[in-house]
């Protein structure tokens, strides 16, 4: 990658890393402090979660003539009248069940020296000390800032790289653009072949499985993609690899195609096709 490298997607990604939090005084907190603080957010969460369960089917002017809207919206309107009561337990044990993942797993936004600095139990509810969180805000600043430039550089390059693509070649770049931020379900990383199955949607909004081959490919760098999916309780096809950016080249005889994956950690993926490349798209 030239441009939409793993420093500008870890930069991307650090933005705004304070707007979650809110801050608390600086000091030393007791255990029965930190339980009043739990407390102080759950409530919180409770009202939150209430004033949205509470919040009845917002009207669309624009679509009030079509008969099939104003069916839709009169049933919306039915079951928001005969809706259970807002379950408080249900919503405390989401609370809790949140609380508890933070805690195990700190933000992967936040900046090491933050998670290192405070009490994780603290940052598992959004809270922040003040001094720390005026630290993050600036560093916060300074990082949009620096990425607004290097988001610049980069949206020019991509649109030269886009002007110099071949007519037959946009289809998959199209494609590629679309299935950015998409899981990848399966991948085939051989020396000669490369075959990715990446989740993505049509123009209907249902999921569709993409199935992206090249053959006769040579691996310029591979930082070790390999995809682990599994299916959940609900039947929904999860995945430990998520397809971020794609960039194409056509500089030398063959073009070349640089993409970046979150795979436990970002990866790099480069490679040249030959002229007789393939790619298939499928409903599944």
């Amino acid at each position: 990658m030239r441009y939409y490298t793993k420093e500008y997607y870890t930069l991307m990604m650090s933005l705004g890393a304070a707007d979650l939090y809110e801050p608390v005084i600086d000091k030393d907190y007791t255990d029965e402090e930190i339980e009043e603080l739990y407390q102080k957010a759950l409530d919180r969460y409770i009202e939150e979660e209430r004033a949205s369960y509470d919040e009845p089917p917002e009207l669309d002017f624009d679509e009030a003539d079509d008969p099939e809207y104003v069916e839709m919206l009169k049933a919306e309107f039915e079951e928001y009248e005969n809706r259970e009561p807002f379950d408080e337990e249900e919503a405390a044990e989401e609370f809790r069940e949140t609380y508890e993942d933070n805690l195990r797993e700190p933000d992967e936004d936040l900046p090491e020296w933050v998670v290192e600095a405070v009490d994780k139990r603290i940052l598992a509810m959004y809270f922040m000390p003040e001094k720390i969180y005026r630290k993050l805000a600036e560093e916060d600043a300074a990082n949009e800032e620096k990425f607004e430039a290097l988001d610049g550089r980069a949206d020019e390059a991509y649109e030269e790289m886009r002007g110099d693509i071949p007519d037959d070649y946009e289809e998959l770049m199209d494609t590629l653009d679309e299935l950015e931020s998409c899981d990848v379900i399966g991948a085939k990383i051989d020396s000669d072949e490369i075959e990715l199955q990446i989740e993505g949607w049509d123009d209907e909004g249902e999921e569709v499985l993409y199935t992206l081959r090249f053959d006769e490919v040579e691996v310029l760098e591979n930082d070790g993609v390999e995809v682990k999916s599994w299916t959940d309780e609900d039947g929904d096809l999860m995945s430990d690899c998520e397809f971020l950016f794609a960039e194409m080249y056509f500089e030398g005889e063959r073009p070349e195609i640089h993409m970046l994956f979150d795979n436990n950690g970002l990866k790099y993926l480069t490679f040249m096709i030959s002229d007789a490349y393939a790619y298939r798209t499928a409903n599944e």
